[in-house]
């Protein structure tokens, strides 16, 4: 009888070590960021913005290899918004109770955090690791004095209001927006959001995201056409699978019936949810992910499983 493979148990596993310089490069941008001389609280004011974490770090879905830590400055006032679940009396009570700013995104934020960054991290212009290109702000290099690799992403908070009543506070989903440089195009997302579902999630869930994150790397070692889904639309695909299958104990039957269920007809792409449950996973948006190269990831991982 031939011996069943097996998915080795350290796909499962987090790089703990990369963990740690992910905590103290955060805590040292967070504490730079809001010192008195700093030029982004001279641009605004400490209670103007905030700095907290996103993807795979935030998540616990990091893998060994996990290069960079994935950062949000966020402009917190003035916000944008979505009233579109609002009565007229809602709306009404909104604009009566809002007050516009005199600072915005568009007035120069992203510049500021950029100044703030090369203020405390670039030792001369020759010696500089802060990269201001594309949708982040890249610290890295070897002149980069942090234990990781940081993407900065400087965005302004978005609000998805769900109630503004009377008395009481208004209720509303927490998001946020930006531009990449050089693009009048907002890109949305919620960090937030997607932390609670997924923390929600059944304990499985940002394990199996590790053990197909490191499939995917498998692939690609041993592929000249490799996979390139990436890591956010993979924990995403993830979340979607089936409560019953997600809890199997057994990582080989776990990861073989979650490609058989992606595979099968009863999988509906129309249905699936981003983690935050605020969009779609599909579609033309671009924040959203296409369904053939869904399918073409699905395919690569049936075919890495035929072949251990």
């Amino acid at each position: 009888m031939a011996v069943r493979a097996r998915i080795p148990e350290s796909w499962a596993s987090r790089e703990t070590a990369a963990n740690q310089s992910s905590k103290v490069a955060r805590e040292r941008i967070k504490q730079d960021l809001n010192r008195d001389r700093s030029a982004l609280v001279q641009h605004t004011e400490v209670e103007a913005f905030t700095v907290y974490a996103q993807g795979s770090y935030k998540n616990y879905t990091n893998t060994r290899g996990s290069s960079d830590l994935d950062l949000i400055v966020q402009l917190r006032e003035p916000w944008k918004r979505d009233l579109s679940n609002l009565t007229e009396a809602e709306v009404e009570r909104y604009h009566a109770n809002t007050k516009s700013a005199d600072y915005g995104y568009d007035d120069g934020f992203r510049d500021s955090v950029v100044q703030a960054l090369r203020q405390f991290y670039r030792e001369s212009p020759f010696k500089d690791p802060v990269s201001n290109t594309g949708k982040a702000i890249e610290i890295t290099g070897r002149h980069n004095p942090l234990p990781i690799d940081v993407d900065v992403v400087a965005a302004q908070e978005y609000r998805v209001y769900q109630s503004y009543p009377a008395n009481g506070d208004p209720e509303y989903k927490e998001g946020m927006l930006f531009k990449p440089l050089e693009s009048d195009e907002w890109w949305k997302n919620f960090p937030k959001e997607h932390y609670k579902n997924g923390n929600a999630k059944h304990d499985n869930f940002r394990e199996t995201v590790r053990v197909f994150k490191n499939a995917r790397h498998r692939y690609n070692d041993n592929h000249i056409f490799g996979v390139s889904a990436p890591s956010y639309y993979i924990e995403c695909l993830i979340y979607n699978v089936p409560a019953e299958i997600l809890k199997r104990t057994d990582l080989t039957d776990r990861f073989d019936e979650t490609i058989a269920w992606l595979e099968s007809d009863d999988r509906d792409y129309d249905s699936f949810d981003q983690v935050s449950e605020m969009a779609a996973l599909f579609g033309d948006e671009n924040t959203q992910w296409s369904k053939s190269e869904a399918d073409s990831f699905v395919s690569k991982m049936r075919t890495l499983w035929d072949e251990l």
